[in-house]
């Protein structure tokens, strides 16, 4: 999973652009150029180093927050893709 918990957020309020706005880290990237207020994120809890990655293991371990660490396994995609509702 490393490098695939990035997501392109509104720093304003938190919130995930949806797929049809922002697909690809690209896109993230052409909307900061217009507006400050976007960033290509990563989430707290991922994998992409053994310090983190253990800690999100523990996370799992101890079921305290392990659902978004799941959800955001589920969704990812990509490395450079962002992460998306699966149905």
């Amino acid at each position: 999973f490393a490098g695939k918990f990035y997501e392109c957020v509104n720093t304003t309020d938190g919130s995930r652009f949806p797929i049809n706005l922002v697909q690809n880290r690209s896109d993230c990237y052409a909307l900061m150029n217009v507006s400050q207020n976007v960033r290509w994120k990563n989430l707290k809890v991922n994998f992409d180093n053994v310090g983190l990655g253990y800690l999100s293991l523990l996370q799992v371990a101890t079921f305290k927050g392990w659902m978004d660490i799941m959800y955001a396994a589920v969704d990812n995609v990509n490395v450079s893709i962002g992460q998306y509702y699966t149905k």
